[in-house]
């Protein structure tokens, strides 16, 4: 038993240098040549059994109370991290916030779960701290400076504030080249509205940042974004122009404020780079879509009005620094260099912003669309309707779909939240690029598409039910079951597998009123083999297939859903067959 422990710990660690040394490739060429789309293929780690075992200490360590737990689970989870070694990082965490307790939840000194963010206060307290940030040099108690909104309104396109000797008011002029643009989340209090002002202390300190990277004007959306809806509308839809244009993108984010960079040894560079990966600027959808459109001009403010630029920050740590620390770079793609200006489709954008929080649900849409060329739209229905073909391997997950006719198999927003189920137990199918799998082609009428399908009847369903459908005590069930069943015995009889359990109820439903039902599988790009593309990324579900139903009478066939289908047997016989989806 001994020796075979000691086989597992060198197969393992052999295993994690190579992907590690592999990302440490990719990345080195993706800094000389530009980041592209095509290349996220090759940061996709395909599981093995042995790591669907693994658990976050096999290969990361204890939490650190300060860390935000549910940021660290977009790193971990993410399917370019899968089996690296996260202990450089939470060590350089760690040792700059050595005992700080954690601030996710108001009244408590832990971290956050990391099952939803909206359990985490880091995000739900955004709106009450507007304005609750002062410059260090200021005695908290300085006076606001409102906007001018007929110096607004005189400027057409994207506004941005302009420097003059008159404090009382702020001053536009149209966002340019010479334009510093400021990302930052609200909740660490920069947040507003220009009509309420911002404080004067953060105005001057602005602006003095702006002379200092030969800026003539700067941008934030608390004095450039107004409240009145049309104006806010008009600002929204230039976002994308002003990050991409500026000549400066700068990262404003409390917990890399507190680092000292005036002597930038590699020790310090790591430690600016492990809290830039996990701190909340990196977890919000804005704040990746300002660093996805200014990715080639970001500095990131520290400790004392000092600037590091980010390119110039990731090549060191790359040349000189710690491998595992920088192969975790393979996770952050949007901040890797590249062409600021450029459409990313609709699949790959949605991808990117799939676990990443954004106050407003209509937003998670907006900042979708924009990533992919649209102005502010706020509706996933016209964003689809602008669409010719879709991945069909994106769609394999557990986000809501539109209810409207011809689009049902939609996605309505491209954030993934954990999905409360009945039989109570909690489902998060992650949504992937699609990379490699078939195209769909999007008409008025529905998708139409090649698919591996297997119609199901009553005989195919019971066999399907005595094979996977196993019941078990609550205390061995799904995690999930029993923390939202805290009340029932452990030892009450529970499904093993419930969302299997759920597929096969639904269809058993649709049987008996009179449908036809069949699952149906992504093929790879070719239309002639599955796609394996999703398979044990990231976090492990197994398999997943989408159930659709058809009317008698009808030839269009209704998306009904995306669940958990194990399958190891070989008595499941799937074909291949073109397929209308409303």
């Amino acid at each position: 038993m001994q020796g075979r422990s000691i086989i597992n710990v060198f197969l393992w660690t052999a295993w994690q240098r190579s992907v590690m040394l592999y990302f440490y490739y990719l990345l080195q060429v993706q800094f000389r040549q530009g980041y592209s789309p095509e290349w996220s293929t090759l940061f996709a780690v395909q599981g093995i059994e042995r790591l669907a075992e693994l658990d976050s200490g096999d290969y990361g360590g204890d939490g650190i109370d300060y860390m935000c737990n549910w940021a660290f689970q977009i790193l971990r989870v993410n399917r370019s991290s899968l089996g690296l070694d996260f202990r450089s990082l939470l060590s350089r965490f760690d040792s700059h916030f050595p005992g700080r307790p954690g601030r996710c939840e108001r009244g408590s000194d832990l971290s956050c779960q990391s099952d939803l963010p909206e359990s985490c206060h880091r995000f739900t307290d955004a709106e009450t701290k507007s304005q609750s940030k002062h410059s260090s040099s200021c005695d908290g108690h300085c006076e606001k400076v409102r906007w001018s909104e007929e110096s607004y309104r005189s400027v057409t396109g994207a506004r941005a504030v302009y420097f003059d000797n008159n404090n009382r008011y702020l001053q536009y002029i149209q966002a340019s080249p010479r334009t510093m643009a400021i990302s930052h989340v609200w909740s660490h209090g920069q947040g507003g509205r220009p009509e309420h002002g911002i404080n004067s202390c953060l105005h001057r300190l602005y602006t003095s940042l702006a002379k200092a990277c030969n800026s003539n004007s700067y941008w934030i959306d608390s004095t450039c974004i107004p409240s009145e809806p049309q104006l806010r509308k008009e600002a929204i839809e230039t976002i994308s122009t002003v990050f991409a244009s500026s000549n400066v993108v700068l990262i404003s984010d409390t917990d890399l404020q507190s680092i000292d960079i005036s002597a930038p040894d590699i020790e310090t560079l790591e430690t600016v780079l492990s809290i830039l990966l996990v701190c909340d600027w990196n977890v919000r959808a804005w704040t990746m879509l300002e660093a996805i459109r200014g990715r080639n001009n970001v500095n990131i403010l520290c400790s004392n009005s000092q600037m590091i630029s980010l390119t110039d920050l990731c090549c060191r740590i790359l040349n000189e620094g710690a491998i595992d620390l920088a192969v975790l770079l393979g996770s952050a793609q949007h901040l890797l260099p590249s062409d600021p200006t450029a459409i990313i489709s609709v699949e790959d954008a949605g991808f990117l912003i799939s676990r990443r929080h954004a106050s407003r649900p209509a937003d998670e849409v907006v900042i979708w669309g924009l990533l992919n060329g649209l102005s502010g739209e706020k509706s996933a229905l016209n964003l689809w309707k602008s669409q010719r073909s879709v991945r069909t391997g994106y769609l394999m997950s557990s986000t809501s779909r539109l209810e409207t006719e011809g689009y049902h198999w939609a996605p309505s927003a491209p954030y993934i939240r954990p999905q409360h189920r009945s039989q109570n137990y909690v489902v998060c199918y992650q949504a992937y690029d699609g990379q490699g799998s078939y195209i769909a082609s999007i008409e008025d009428g529905g998708l139409r598409s090649k698919w591996l399908v297997q119609d199901m009847n009553e005989s195919l369903l019971t066999k399907y039910r005595e094979n996977f459908c196993h019941k078990t005590p609550l205390g061995t069930g799904h995690p999930t079951q029993q923390k939202f069943n805290p009340d029932l015995d452990e030892m009450i009889e529970v499904y093993e597998q419930p969302d299997t359990a759920l597929a096969c109820n639904t269809i058993e439903s649709l049987l008996g009123t009179g449908h036809k039902v069949r699952s149906i599988r992504p093929l790879a790009e070719c239309g002639t083999v599955p796609y394996k593309g999703g398979l044990r990324r990231g976090e492990i579900y197994g398999m997943v297939a989408a159930v659709c139903a058809l009317k008698l009478g009808s030839d269009k066939w209704k998306w009904q859903g995306v669940y958990q289908w194990l399958e190891e047997f070989d008595d499941y016989i799937w074909r291949i067959e073109f397929m209308v989806i409303e």
